[in-house]
């Protein structure tokens, strides 16, 4: 239970950070180099669409400040991983929880059909090619613009004016790989880019023995699959009666650590 609410505790602190009216670490950026902080709003620190422009050169061209949420969430996910999905993004975590009140015969598990990686950086170089092509995809299908829609909607009362593409998002998001995929991050998993980033950069991070990362100690690991069962990315498999787990698609959100029965996994520098 401790756990659990250190995890709800972590995601109140990244709606904080980023959404109004707190949004501290973009002001934060602001302030730091001297804008406006009245200028501020969700695509403000939108890490969507300086994913989008990394190709096209127009990254190069866009505001320091901006420039900056990107490389800040670049050094934080070489050194410790995906932790700002695992642990501070309250868009992924709504459908984790939300997934959690449908019975596990109702949900389904994509990596027994198909195999997410390559789906899942599929996703991103078409994202980052598409402005080739004189297209954008940065708010058309953003689970954390809609979140923030939602939120204003609830809580301020706003309304809110959604187009057919956002709605068919919704209906994605919330549904089919939220409430009925098992571990509710099926969005996380295929369609977004700034998780699919945080992972490639924490994959050259852990060839480095001073990163932290995700550690099982196989001669503790006794092939009971609760890491498996109780992972929201299904990032965990049993191999050869053996957890592995993928560096590809981890959001370093400990559930394994926490649910271990024997204490085989592990969070921190590599284990010797």
């Amino acid at each position: 239970m401790y756990f659990q609410i250190k995890r709800i505790i972590g995601y109140m602190l990244g709606f904080i950070l980023f959404y109004a009216p707190g949004a501290l670490f973009t002001k934060a950026i602001f302030y730091l180099f001297g804008r406006d902080i009245n200028e501020i709003s969700i695509h403000s620190s939108c890490f969507r669409i300086q994913i989008e422009h990394l190709l096209d050169g127009k990254f190069f061209a866009m505001d320091i400040a901006f420039v900056s949420f990107l490389v800040v969430l670049g050094i934080i996910s070489f050194f410790k991983g995906a932790i700002f999905c695992g642990k501070f993004c309250p868009a992924g975590a709504s459908t984790e929880y939300l997934s959690r009140l449908i019975p596990t015969k109702y949900k389904i598990n994509w990596s027994k059909y198909v195999d997410i990686t390559p789906i899942r950086y599929g996703m991103l170089t078409g994202y980052m090619i598409l402005p080739f092509f004189g297209g954008l995809l940065a708010c058309n299908y953003c689970n954390f613009y809609l979140f923030d829609l939602f939120t204003n909607y609830f809580i301020w009362g706003y309304f809110i004016s959604l187009t057919s593409t956002l709605i068919i998002t919704t209906f994605v998001w919330v549904i089919i790989l939220g409430l009925f995929t098992q571990g509710g991050r099926g969005y996380c998993n295929f369609l977004c880019p700034v998780g699919a980033v945080q992972n490639l950069i924490h994959a050259l991070g852990c060839k480095f023995d001073f990163v932290s990362r995700i550690n099982i100690d196989k001669t503790k690991c006794i092939g009971c699959q609760k890491c498996s069962k109780v992972c929201p990315m299904e990032s965990i498999k049993i191999v050869q009666n053996k957890a592995q787990t993928n560096v590809y698609n981890c959001i370093i959100c400990e559930e394994c650590v926490y649910n271990c029965p024997v204490k085989a996994v592990s969070y921190g520098k590599r284990e010797k």
